[in-house]
């Protein structure tokens, strides 16, 4: 194997996690001519094909899926070491590109992200919406924000917030008093196929029938059609903690063994870089507040 040099291989990482030329070309200002060649003087000192071109697309080989795995977490730790040799590292700068659940973007992302843009002028942030659980290396993402993440994720961070979820409905919906009652409900997919919904309140455990009248994927769907009166609804209780306080929903009870937690993650690594620092603990700050 011939030696290849480092910004070879950081434009073979920018092109294979971003899913093409194109895409590489347009966030890091080098002309797709010029990617391509040094792909290609890449595969030539290793010897092996990287990339399947095709007229429209790119595709990874299975050597290019091991060496994107491998490598782009490792040159991640060299460009912050050199932002501290540097000292650059002082100031947290440059593009942050971060994945955030649809229910995270909707209701604290644009009002976050102005604060912390405000207090890191220099950082850009590139906001993708998504529900999925996203690999931060294969897709180029710094950052996930994402609800109760997978229990064996090699992903590491931290708990920005804990939640209970609890049953409510608004006032004019009549509360059931009777075991395993009817009650209209507006339900996330998720939980429709669920005939039973156990609460505890007031020290007794209650169980309801849900009616579903509206199935939602999403939950701020949910969160609104509750407030509207059309049934009674599974609901994060940070989610509608200003609702119950100002009256317009009640809590019927707590749902056992239902608590989320919201995380922000980054890859796992021995360095991270002054943005995604400054990124989670100015998120833990503020839901600390």
């Amino acid at each position: 194997m011939e030696r290849f040099d480092l910004p070879s291989l950081e434009d073979f990482i920018a092109v294979a996690s971003r899913g093409g030329l194109n895409a590489a070309s347009r966030e890091t200002g080098v002309p797709k001519a010029t990617l391509s060649r040094r792909i290609r003087d890449l595969e030539a000192a290793l010897g092996t094909r990287l990339l399947e071109r095709s007229q429209h697309r790119l595709r990874l080989t299975e050597e290019g899926q091991m060496l994107l795995e491998r490598a782009a977490p490792l040159m991640s730790e060299l460009r912050a070491v050199g932002e501290a040799v540097s000292g650059r590292g002082q100031e947290p700068s440059g593009l942050l590109k971060i994945s955030v659940s649809s229910l995270f973007a909707q209701t604290r992302m644009g009002a976050f992200g102005a604060a912390f843009t405000r207090q890191y002028p220099q950082v850009t942030l590139h906001v993708d919406v998504s529900d999925s659980f996203v690999d931060p290396v294969r897709d180029g993402y710094d950052l996930v924000v994402r609800g109760n993440p997978p229990a064996d994720t090699d992903l590491v961070g931290a708990c920005f917030l804990r939640s209970e979820t609890v049953l409510a409905a608004a006032p004019s919906i009549p509360r059931p008093d009777g075991p395993e009652a009817e009650v209209p409900a507006v339900v996330l997919a998720a939980q429709a196929e669920l005939d039973l919904w156990a609460i505890f309140g007031s020290g007794k455990e209650q169980r309801v029938r849900p009616r579903p009248v509206m199935v939602c994927t999403a939950m701020t769907v949910v969160h609104q059609a509750a407030l509207a009166g059309a049934g009674c609804a599974l609901l994060p209780d940070w989610l509608i903690k200003d609702d119950l306080a100002q009256g317009r929903l009640v809590q019927w009870g707590v749902v056992p063994n239902r608590r989320v937690e919201a995380w922000v993650l980054h890859t796992s690594r021995r360095l991270t870089s002054p943005k995604v620092r400054a990124f989670v603990d100015a998120l833990v700050a503020a839901q600390r507040s």
